[in-house]
């Protein structure tokens, strides 16, 4: 599909906004699933309706890619309908990247990316870290690359208390791959610790007192209240600012990789939680 800059994608002014990728970026239940597709279920869910996306130009066609969709839907609808959206015709259906990796590192180290920065906020109550080792195992498959962490993995549940990190540190290591040979990735995930240490919110802890499930609720619940998403806010905006508060200069990109190993390191001098 070849690149094509935002300012000059899916708008004739000012190009595609980020409302629109935000909102592009939640389409999770789509006839086209990437890996996910079958002709039987895109049809269903077509004919039902039942489906997200957008269908915009391809970034490769110099006339399609400025405009904001098709003239005429009649047409991409039946290529829906029969599973026939692919990546050389004038227009693409674009729908969450998640069908394939849900963190987006994958496409990072396949452009072979010095630092990567992936927020996980997937549901996973149970910490099993499945859209990480998606990402890391296909990365290995496919790119010929290597993730591996670095240091000490400090995320958990609420019995890491005082010990909890909200973020681990891992090298890429590109092998054969053009262009730079490592990388960084710093991969952050939501996480309650409700030991003074950590010097929460008290509305987030109040939160997370009535909804024992969060910051893992399910993602199946579509329609948050004031408070809940008020809570998942303030719980991201304060594990941001406990990381960053090692950088002497919070914009720059590579102080944060410099500093996320000290704020990591922290975890050593604290009490190892009780079966970890």
């Amino acid at each position: 599909t070849k690149y094509r800059g935002s300012r000059a994608y899916a708008g004739e002014v000012g190009g595609i906004t980020l409302g629109t990728a935000l909102t592009i970026s939640g389409a999770a239940v789509s006839p086209n699933a990437g890996l996910h597709s079958s002709p039987i279920l895109a049809a269903v869910l077509t004919l039902f309706n039942a489906r997200l996306g957008s269908w915009l130009g391809n970034p490769g066609d110099d006339t399609t890619s400025l405009k904001q969709g098709p003239t005429y839907a009649l047409q991409p609808l039946i290529r829906e309908l029969l599973g026939r959206t692919d990546a050389t015709s004038p227009w693409i259906h674009l729908s969450d990247g998640g069908h394939f990796d849900n963190l987006g590192i994958y496409e990072a180290v396949k452009r072979g990316c010095r630092y990567i920065v992936a927020i996980d906020a997937s549901a996973d109550p149970e910490r099993r870290y499945a859209d990480l080792g998606n990402a890391i195992r296909k990365i290995r498959l496919d790119l010929d690359a290597r993730v591996e962490l670095t240091g000490d993995w400090g995320i958990g549940g609420v019995d890491f208390g005082a010990s909890g990190r909200y973020c681990a540190l891992f090298s890429i290591q590109y092998g054969r791959m053009p262009g730079r040979r490592r990388g960084s990735l710093l991969y952050v995930k939501p996480a309650m610790y409700p030991h003074p240490s950590h010097q929460l919110p008290m509305d987030v802890v109040q939160y997370s007192r009535a909804a024992p499930a969060f910051p893992h609720e399910s993602t199946v619940n579509q329609f948050f209240t004031e408070s809940q998403f008020e809570s998942y806010r303030a719980l991201g905006e304060h594990e941001m600012a406990t990381i960053l508060k090692y950088c002497e200069a919070p914009g720059d990109i590579v102080e944060l990789f410099e500093a996320a190993p000290e704020y990591i390191k922290e975890a050593r001098a604290q009490p190892a939680p009780s079966g970890s």
